[in-house]
């Protein structure tokens, strides 16, 4: 296989990393996004056995929803108080992409029991910080193309650490560019498959309860989700997040204030 050599135009060559549209309103309905829970708009691209965005971000257990069950689907052992129905099992694997906007930047702290790999796909840089509440430890690491930089092209997650982060501040000075992007796609694998039942949002109320670094501290309450207490305290993430699925009025209104 060749590598791609760019497309000469009139005045200059544009190079693939150019290809993809600046606007976030023309990658929309280019990737058919939707607003996200976290943040940002997304869309499930695969998820083993099953039709992509029918489980609303579930495990598709039966075969009305999975394809050779025996399969595609995995025991997550230790996961029994995690979903009502007790059931361990998760679709081997799932994916999504991941876009957070210039008017919607920002991850909001949350973990999940699942591995996640993250890869860059196009746009601004990404900064993730990545808290380890076993070791109390802080890291941050930044998800772009400029490997001069010490940016990733790939950052993997460890299922259990508290994950927040947000589109990279622009560098003025700098000699390069992102090309006028609105955003930044993000590709993001998780095995076991993702399910929101294993999924929980990070509180104002843990942070201050499990950090003893003020530092620590104040960086992670910057990322809170304001309605983060409340969903937990009624233990309605599933409820919540399956609101982002459903068509109408409220989609709309997240639609025009991230895009």
């Amino acid at each position: 296989v060749q590598p791609s050599k760019g497309i000469k135009s009139k005045n200059h060559t544009l190079q693939p990393s150019t290809m993809l549209p600046t606007k976030i309103k023309d990658l929309i309905p280019a990737l058919s996004l939707i607003p996200h829970p976290e943040g940002g708009f997304f869309v499930e691209t695969w998820r083993s056995g099953c039709e992509p965005m029918t489980t609303m971000g579930q495990t598709g257990l039966d075969e009305t929803q999975c394809q050779d069950p025996q399969v595609n689907l995995v025991v997550a052992q230790g996961r029994a108080q995690n979903r009502p129905d007790k059931d361990e099992r998760r679709n081997a694997l799932t994916s999504i992409y991941w876009v957070p906007t210039v008017k919607s930047p920002t991850l909001f702290c949350a973990k999940n029991h699942s591995d996640h790999i993250h890869y860059y796909q196009g746009g601004k840089p990404f900064r993730y910080y990545l808290y380890d509440p076993k070791t109390a430890t802080l890291s941050t690491v930044v998800l772009g193309p400029e490997l001069h930089k010490g940016q990733k092209l790939q950052v993997g997650v460890k299922g259990g650490i508290w994950k927040c982060g947000r589109i990279e501040e622009e560098d003025t000075t700098a000699a390069e560019d992102d090309n006028g992007y609105e955003y930044t796609i993000i590709g993001e694998a998780v095995a076991p498959g993702f399910d929101f039942h294993d999924f929980n949002w990070i509180t104002k109320e843990m942070i201050q309860q499990e950090c003893k670094d003020d530092a620590v501290k104040e960086q992670l309450l910057e990322f809170v989700n304001s309605e983060s207490t409340k969903i937990e305290e009624e233990q309605k993430t599933v409820e919540a997040a399956g609101e982002f699925y459903e068509e109408g009025d409220q989609k709309k209104q997240r639609e025009t204030e991230r895009a």
